[in-house]
């Protein structure tokens, strides 16, 4: 008996709900308005396409999988409720509407569901009379992965973040936590393995790297040392990429671009421009009534700068220890005056110590009241931005423009603003003097920036690829 009918036959009760279409359209009409789970299973269909995308799979197979995706975790649906475990309910559902047998068993079967039914011996008590779990499942592999590497609430996660998150929603001695670590060999070993098929599907060698400045690359303020310049330089020769990814203004930093004889792109201001073929030019959406949330923070007593394309502006009186915090980052000082109303705003600044939570706090809230992004850039910045852009998204857009498969890439940074960007590449690495969380986060722990660790990473994989095919460094690996 297939699979469909003995779902079936088990429940043959059919679900209320009927479709024409198994589509995005069918999964939205099954949860509630602005429903984080259904978030979730947009982004790891997303991330299923790229996977099918980079692999260049037939449109059938990469249809398949897609669907898979997007309704790996439909059983959670309050309509479709019969056992209240969403892999069985979920895959019941699909059988009666006569999905194919491949998504109905990559939803049955996907993530921890094999760990999670010994705790459940009435649901294991079905599936032990249903298809035994499948081995090689190109399918259920790939589901699985994406599931890991996104978010509840449809953000797109490391390995370390997403371990972290259930941590600190269910307690680090939890179940969930443990079946995660138990999952996170073979997801790990799923990336390298597509990864290495990406790779040379393509024909590339090494992965492109998106690297944060202050406090990754060098400290705060310094030039580009030697052993970096020629590190970077190896790296290129031996055919990577290597851009700079900053929340700082790009013409902070053409110093190190020009000096260093880096071509780029390399991106500033946390994501909003972009540096190609020796110009700046804006990329993706600008903060909107910026002079009301100017005249706040200064009714406050919050001093603020804001970033347009081409300069800073605050209308505030630095103190001398905020001008020198500015000088401590090499950040091009503000002029002063009312940002000029016809140019486009990415971001405001604001100086909020991390010492001073009240301060800290209300930038937030006033973040969450308007709908922006609010991210920390070092302990003295907190920044708001727009809602869901970021350094991930430059990252995205240059492997776009320059058609590059963006799951062969490597993010390093040590902040706040660098977390998406971990997220969302293919590996995520920090510097030892990163901050706990993006530590955490992390698939490579590098030496310090003070140690060149960067660089290390870079000579590392470059002789890595010399002496056979690419592959991560071991002694930098979690």
């Amino acid at each position: 008996m297939s699979l469909n009918n003995k779902l079936i036959s088990l429940f043959p009760e059919r679900p209320e709900i009927s479709a024409d279409k198994i589509d995005d359209n069918l999964a939205a009409s099954l949860f509630p308005e602005g429903s984080t789970r259904l978030a979730h299973m947009r982004r790891v269909s997303e991330m299923s396409t790229r996977i099918a995308r980079q692999l260049k799979l037939p449109a059938k197979q990469a249809d398949k999988l897609i669907t898979a995706a997007l309704f790996h975790d439909v059983g959670y649906s309050e309509k479709l409720k019969r056992t209240g475990f969403h892999p069985l309910d979920g895959a019941v559902f699909l059988a009666h509407l006569g999905v194919n047998e491949e998504i109905v068993e990559t939803v049955l079967w996907h993530s921890s569901t094999i760990h999670d039914i010994t705790y459940l011996p009435e649901i294991k008590a079905v599936y032990d009379k249903l298809t035994p779990r499948p081995e090689n499942s190109f399918m259920l592999k790939i589901v699985s992965f994406s599931d890991f590497r996104s978010s509840p609430v449809g953000e797109a996660f490391s390995f370390g973040q997403r371990i972290s998150e259930l941590m600190e929603r269910y307690g680090t001695e939890s179940s969930q936590v443990a079946t995660s670590k138990t999952m996170l060999g073979a997801s790990q070993e799923t990336l390298r393995e597509y990864v290495d098929k990406i790779r040379k599907v393509h024909g590339l060698k090494l992965p492109w790297i998106f690297c944060d400045i202050d406090n990754t690359l060098v400290h705060p303020g310094t030039l580009l040392n030697e052993t970096s310049r020629q590190a970077i330089h190896r790296y290129m020769d031996a055919g990577g990429k290597f851009s700079l990814v900053t929340g700082k203004h790009l013409i902070s930093i053409m110093n190190y671009i020009k000096e260093g004889g880096l071509p780029g792109p390399h991106s500033g201001i946390n994501g909003s421009v972009i540096y190609e073929n020796d110009s700046i030019k804006p990329f993706g959406p600008v903060l909107h009534s910026v002079v009301e949330l100017e005249d706040i923070l200064m009714a406050e007593g919050i001093h603020y700068t804001s970033y347009c394309e081409d300069s800073i502006w605050t209308r505030c009186e630095l103190t001398e220890a905020e001008i020198e915090r500015y000088k401590e980052v090499a950040e091009v000082l503000p002029r002063k005056g009312a940002t000029p109303q016809d140019l486009p705003v990415f971001k405001i600044l604001t100086f909020s110590p991390q010492s001073n939570r009240e301060r800290c706090g209300f930038v937030r809230k006033l973040a969450l009241k308007n709908d922006l992004g609010c991210v920390r850039t070092s302990k003295h910045f907190l920044e708001l931005m727009p809602k869901g852009h970021g350094k991930h998204s430059a990252a995205m857009e240059i492997m776009r423009r320059a058609e590059w498969p963006d799951l062969f890439s490597i993010a390093i940074g040590d902040s706040e603003n660098d977390m998406q960007m971990l997220g969302i590449s293919g590996y995520s690495a920090a510097v030892s003097n990163a901050e706990p969380e993006v530590a955490a986060a992390a698939d490579l722990h590098l030496p310090h920036c003070e140690e060149n660790g960067v660089a290390t990473l870079l000579d590392a994989l470059v002789e890595n690829a010399e002496a056979q095919d690419w592959q991560l460094p071991e002694q930098f690996l979690n």
